[in-house]
């Protein structure tokens, strides 16, 4: 999914600019690349939006953040805290 405002309006997770700051609390970066996935069904010429997932909604179709989860330093996410002599800031992204 994009988050170029030149291709299309920029949401993620159904929110805008503005709503992720609100629910974050601090200012929210949206540019570039974002993952997500979307299921979509075709009955006949129909086409139904039936699933969508984004940010931490889609870890159950990989076994990459289940890994770095039983890792002594886990994903190491802004939102972590580590413990003294620990890496202090992400080191996986």
């Amino acid at each position: 999914m994009t988050l170029d405002p030149k291709a299309a309006p920029v949401e993620y997770n159904f929110r805008n600019k503005a709503e992720m700051t609100a629910a974050t609390g601090y200012a929210v970066e949206m540019e570039g690349e974002g993952h997500g996935l979307s299921v979509f069904f075709r009955v006949d010429d129909e086409i139904f939006h039936t699933y969508s997932a984004y940010a931490r909604g889609t870890e159950s179709l990989t076994d990459s953040y289940r890994l770095l989860d039983v890792t002594p330093y886990g994903r190491q996410q802004e939102f972590e805290d580590s413990p003294p002599g620990w890496p202090q800031k992400p080191i996986y992204g």
